[in-house]
């Protein structure tokens, strides 16, 4: 079998050059020998700092890690194995499920199949209720490991610490929050509304050159946990919050901003008055809304009636869709620069 020869110096370059190649063959394991390493290739090719030839030994047979539709199949019935939960939402190292009424009595069942099929996973809670009220909190039950629901998770180069009860918090955004990031100009001063535990002031501290971030969160917990979060990731040199009513605290800030960032998608259009308010000519603004997929279009233009109706013009830069709520209603991003 053709392999690659290199010193165990050189292992990690020649590994990523060959996975960067796609040369590695990935059914095997490579083999260690006296201070040497041989790595199995799919074909042959050369490749920097090692020497690729045919060796006469047998690799070790990677090990099939099983899945927990595997470790299901002889637990469930056909009928419940296609009801299996669709949705999955890792949080640090929980895992967060939504599993449907028709599975209750299998529940701790399938709980402890997707816990021993994911090493990296400490615990399974499962949905109890939608997010609801005014801090848009959940409740979740603990199904399987460890009996927690405090987790700490990382995301584009930032730690956020969290209960999974006490506060807010998607991780399905995390590509969200850089895409914003990779927006963000040198210097600019920043607002998040309903910042929740301070993923969108963290990410873009931390992937941007911002000079200044504000986030406003009316939750007293979550935003206890946002001022932790700053500490943590020892940005408090460019994260300012503010724990209260958006509507109270943001016209106490005498200045408008270079970005304002509005990530509450059931109510933001609500707010866009004060936005606006504090927004100048240039400002872009990220709202966030869920919008029937098929009425989207006509959606857009309301937001933009309603931008004229309180005397600003907006230019749609961009619609992004990044999530969804229910069948054909998605949560979109609309990026508006006012002009």
């Amino acid at each position: 079998m053709l392999a690659a020869y290199t010193k165990l110096q050189k292992a990690e370059s020649v590994k990523q050059y060959l996975l960067q190649k796609d040369l590695l063959h990935h059914e095997f394991l490579p083999v260690k020998e006296l201070g040497y390493i041989y790595f199995p290739l799919e074909k042959k090719a050369r490749v920097p700092d090692s020497k690729v030839l045919n060796v006469k030994f047998s690799f070790p047979v990677k090990q099939k890690r099983l899945t927990a539709e595997d470790l299901l199949k002889k637990k469930l019935t056909p009928k419940q194995f296609e009801q299996l939960p669709q949705t999955k939402e890792i949080v640090g190292r929980i895992m967060v499920l939504e599993i449907p009424e028709s599975l209750e009595k299998k529940e701790k069942i399938i709980a402890e199949a997707y816990l021993k099929a994911n090493p990296q996973i400490q615990t399974v809670v499962k949905k109890q209720e939608f997010h609801s009220g005014d801090f848009r909190t959940r409740k979740v039950k603990v199904l399987a490991g460890k009996p927690k629901k405090e987790a700490i998770h990382r995301e584009n180069g930032v730690n956020l610490k969290l209960h999974l009860e006490k506060a807010y918090f998607s991780s399905r955004l995390g590509g969200e929050r850089l895409r914003i990031a990779n927006q963000v100009k040198d210097n600019e001063e920043v607002m998040v509304m309903f910042s929740g535990v301070a993923p969108y002031p963290l990410v873009l501290a931390k992937n941007s050159a911002a000079k200044t971030i504000y986030g406003v969160e009316l939750n007293p917990i979550a935003n206890a946990y946002a001022a932790e979060n700053v500490i943590l990731n020892k940005m408090q040199k460019k994260i300012i919050l503010k724990n209260g009513d958006v509507r109270k605290e943001l016209p106490k800030l005498r200045k408008k901003f270079d970005r304002i960032v509005m990530p509450l998608p059931k109510d933001s259009e609500k707010y866009l008055d004060l936005a606006l308010k504090k927004s100048k000519s240039g400002t872009v603004i990220h709202l966030y809304s869920f919008f029937y997929e098929q009425s989207l279009n006509e959606e857009v233009k309301k937001v933009k009636d309603q931008c004229k109706s309180l005397g600003a013009s907006v230019k749609v830069m961009k619609v992004v869709r990044c999530g969804q709520s229910a069948p054909g209603t998605f949560r979109y991003c609309l990026d508006l620069k006012v002009l």
